[in-house]
């Protein structure tokens, strides 16, 4: 493993590729995020949101078939 980050070390000092070291220092960063972190950073508002989200996907009642789905929105389907 020490080899694999010394070369990516050499690769990062050399390269001029502003984006690509955007994207890279993007990559690397996400990685370092606690479990949790996206959860605890949303406001009170968007965390019910989110639970009310869930409830609606568990009621199986509220679901539809692919047919009724077809035959609800067949006026946009031709």
């Amino acid at each position: 493993m020490g080899a694999l980050k010394g070369d990516l070390h050499k690769l990062i000092e050399t390269t001029e590729d502003v984006a690509l070291l955007q994207n890279i220092f993007m990559i690397l960063s996400s990685r370092q995020q606690q479990p949790g972190h996206i959860w605890s950073s949303l406001s009170e508002e968007q965390k019910q949101q989110v639970l009310d989200s869930e409830k609606e996907i568990s009621d199986f009642s509220a679901w539809m078939s692919h047919e009724e789905m077809i035959k609800a929105n067949q006026q946009w389907l031709k």
